[in-house]
C-alpha cells in the first residue's frame, strides 16, 4: 500500500514552461490527503519556488524533498538543512563573471512580507538583457534579479546554466563544461534536471540520500513510497524506490531507471495515477490510459 507520493515538478508534476500546477493535480493531491495518503514534491526547487507553483496554498507542499535534498520537511517541520561550500560557489560565481555565455542562479535567503522563510533568486554573471534571452533560448521560467557579485551568506540552492544564443546552442556547451566544473568545483556534483541547466549539490547528495529522512519520520517502508520523474536529477530516486515512474517526456536514463512508465506531463498523468491511488485506499493503480508499459 502507498502511504507517502512523491513527485518532481519540472516536467512531471508540470509542463515545462508553466509556473503553476493544474486544478486537477491540486484536486488530486488533495484526493492523497483525505484518504491520509501524505504528497510532497522532491524537486531542486525552494519552497520559494513552490508557492507560486501550488498557488499559495502551503499544505500542498508542506512535506518534501526540496533543494535536491538539502531541505527535507514533513508537514511544515523543517527536518534538515545542508548548505553549499561558499569557497566553491565563489569559483562558479568567478567563471561565469568571466565568460558571456553562462549564470551562476542562486537563492539568497530572506523573510517574505508575512515573516516566512523565503529566497531571492538571483542570477550571478549575467545583465538584465541577457537574462531575458535566456528565458526565450531556455524555455525556462527564470524569475530572478541580475547581478556580478556573490553575497557572503550561507546558501542552500545554487544552479549553473549555459545560455547559448540557441537552445541548440546551450545544451551542446553544458555537455562541454561539465568536465571543466567538476575539475573547478570537485566538492559538488552537477546534475542536469534540464539539458542547458546544472544542480550544483554537495558531493554525494541528492533526492535519494534524503529519503531516508522521510521514512524515518514516518515510519513507512520504501515500498509504500511511489515516485514520479523526468531527467538526470532524478535517476537516483527512480532507482532507490520500487514504485518508480518515469513520464512519457523523460531522458532515456529516466526511463530505464523507473519500474512503470505512464504519460506525458500535459496531460496531468501523474495526477491520474494519485487519483487512482486515492480511490483505492492506497493500493498502487495504474490507468490504463496512461500506461506506457
Amino acid at each position: 500500500m502507498i502511504k507517502l507520493v512523491l513527485s518532481d515538478m519540472d516536467g512531471t508534476l508540470v509542463p515545462f514552461g508553466r509556473d503553476a500546477i493544474s486544478r486537477r493535480t491540486a484536486d488530486a493531491i488533495r484526493m492523497l490527503h483525505m484518504a491520509g495518503i501524505d504528497f510532497g514534491p522532491a524537486t531542486g526547487r525552494e519552497p520559494v519556488d513552490l508557492r507560486r507553483f501550488f498557488r499559495g496554498e502551503e499544505r500542498l507542499f508542506s512535506t518534501g524533498i526540496m533543494a535536491n535534498g538539502k531541505l527535507v520537511s514533513y508537514r511544515g517541520r523543517l527536518l534538515r538543512t545542508i548548505y553549499l561550500d561558499h569557497e566553491g560557489l565563489q569559483r562558479l560565481a568567478g567563471l561565469a563573471c568571466e565568460r558571456d555565455d553562462c549564470t551562476l542562479n542562486i537563492y539568497v535567503p530572506c523573510k517574505d512580507e508575512r515573516g516566512r522563510a523565503s529566497a531571492h533568486v538571483q542570477f550571478v554573471g549575467v545583465s538584465d538583457a541577457e537574462l531575458a534571452s535566456a528565458r526565450g533560448v531556455t524555455g525556462l521560467a527564470l524569475m530572478g534579479e541580475a547581478t556580478d557579485r556573490l553575497p557572503s551568506v550561507p546558501l542552500i540552492s545554487a544552479g549553473f546554466m549555459c545560455l547559448g544564443s540557441t537552445r541548440q546552442d546551450a545544451v551542446s556547451q553544458a555537455r562541454e563544461m561539465r568536465p571543466q566544473l567538476y575539475r573547478l568545483c570537485p566538492q559538488f556534483d552537477f546534475l542536469r534536471p534540464s539539458p542547458p541547466f546544472f544542480d550544483v549539490l554537495p558531493k554525494g547528495w541528492n533526492k535519494a540520500a534524503a529519503l531516508g529522512i522521510l521514512e524515518e519520520s514516518l515510519g513507512i517502508a520504501r515500498d509504500e513510497i511511489a515516485f514520479f520523474g523526468d531527467s538526470e536529477n532524478d535517476v537516483a530516486m527512480l532507482e532507490a524506490v520500487p514504485n518508480s515512474f518515469a513520464m512519457e517526456n523523460a531522458t532515456p536514463a529516466a526511463k530505464a531507471a523507473a519500474r512503470f512508465h505512464i504519460g506525458d506531463a500535459g496531460e496531468d498523468a501523474v495526477a491520474q495515477v494519485m487519483e487512482a491511488i486515492a480511490s483505492h485506499g492506497g493500493e498502487l493503480v495504474i490507468p490504463p490510459s496512461i500506461s506506457r508499459d
